[in-house]
This record gives C-alpha cells, sequence and structure tokens, in this order.
C-alpha cells in the first residue's frame, strides 16, 4: 500500500495512532449548517424587504415602548422623591430604564432619546460610584421633561437647532455635577 497522508489515516485505523504522543492534531469538523443552506447563499430583496418592514413596525412600536418606558421612568423617579433620592436600588431601577431606552432610540431615528439618556445614565451611574454624590431633581427632572418632549412630540434625529441647544444644555447640567459625559 502506499504511504498514506498521517492527517489521512486509512478508515481502520484511528486518528492520530501514528502522531507521536504530544504532537498536536488538527481536526476541521464538517459544516452542518452549510450543508443544510447549500451555496445559495442570502437572497439579498428578501433581506433588504425584511428590513424595511422592522424599520416601518419598529418605529411605529418603538414610540409605545418608549412611551412606556417614560411612565415607567417617572414613575420611579416619584417613588424615589418620596422616600429617598439616594437611594440605591432606586437609582439602579432608574439606570435600567434609561439602558432600555438610550439602546433603542438610534436603532429607531430617536438618536436625541439615546443621548439624553446617555447623559442621564452617566449622571446616575456617577451618584451611585461616589460617595460624595447626591442624586439632584435639578438635573434628572430636566432629563424626564426633555425625554417627554423628544417623545410627544415625535422628534427623530437630532431636532435641529432646538436639539442641539437640548443636548447642550443637558450637557452642561451632568458636567457641573462632576459627572463625565463621554463614553
Amino acid at each position: 500500500m502506499a504511504d498514506q497522508d498521517s492527517a489521512n489515516p486509512p478508515p481502520d485505523k484511528p486518528a492520530g495512532e501514528d502522531k507521536p504522543a504530544g504532537e498536536a492534531q488538527f481536526v476541521t469538523p464538517p459544516n452542518y449548517l452549510k450543508m443544510k443552506v447549500g451555496s445559495g447563499g442570502i437572497d439579498k430583496e428578501a433581506l433588504k424587504e425584511a428590513e424595511i418592514a422592522i424599520q416601518v413596525l419598529g418605529h411605529k412600536m418603538y414610540a409605545k415602548w418608549a412611551d412606556d418606558d417614560l411612565g415607567r421612568m417617572r414613575a420611579a423617579f416619584d417613588e424615589m422623591k418620596q422616600t429617598s433620592l439616594d437611594d440605591p436600588e432606586g437609582v439602579k431601577r432608574m439606570l435600567r430604564i434609561c439602558w432600555d431606552m438610550k439602546g433603542l432610540g438610534g436603532t429607531f431615528g430617536y438618536p436625541l432619546v439615546t443621548t439624553i439618556t446617555h447623559f442621564l445614565s452617566n449622571y446616575l451611574e456617577h451618584c451611585l460610584s461616589d460617595s460624595q454624590a447626591r442624586v439632584s431633581s435639578a438635573v434628572v427632572s430636566p432629563h424626564i421633561d426633555a425625554l417627554y418632549v423628544v417623545l410627544s412630540q415625535k422628534i427623530s434625529g437630532d431636532g435641529g437647532a432646538i436639539g442641539r441647544e437640548l443636548v447642550a444644555g443637558l450637557e452642561k447640567v451632568v458636567l457641573k455635577t462632576g459627572a463625565r459625559i463621554g463614553t
């Protein structure tokens, strides 16, 4: 029998039997997914149609989700004002809502929501991590009010000059507290 490649031993001989101990053997497993899908790939036109449908439906659904999130945020903040603004659990609850809104805002055409919740979440994180920092209604309330305006007026995109002015004002408010704005 002709010399066999040691990487392809005869079927009756287990793989690696010829290899000296300690030598690495590389095994490439079969690609079952490629076998199922075949070589045709993805229908780019169908993918484009699906993306458009997701954007249209998502944009409509996001407005409702964001309104619900804003309602939850207002309720959480009202509860904090009645008990303690510095309650770590209340701050964490507000943070989770901010993160939800922040993550989806840009995806569905509301980058102002993402920016506003980014500033607010940075401020709240600062309040949790710095023992000297205190949660202030003078910082949180303008953020909640700004979110309400953006969502109720359905201000998509950057909001033009008014949106930039709003963002600059909120940024100044947060920076005065010692919180960082950067990512």
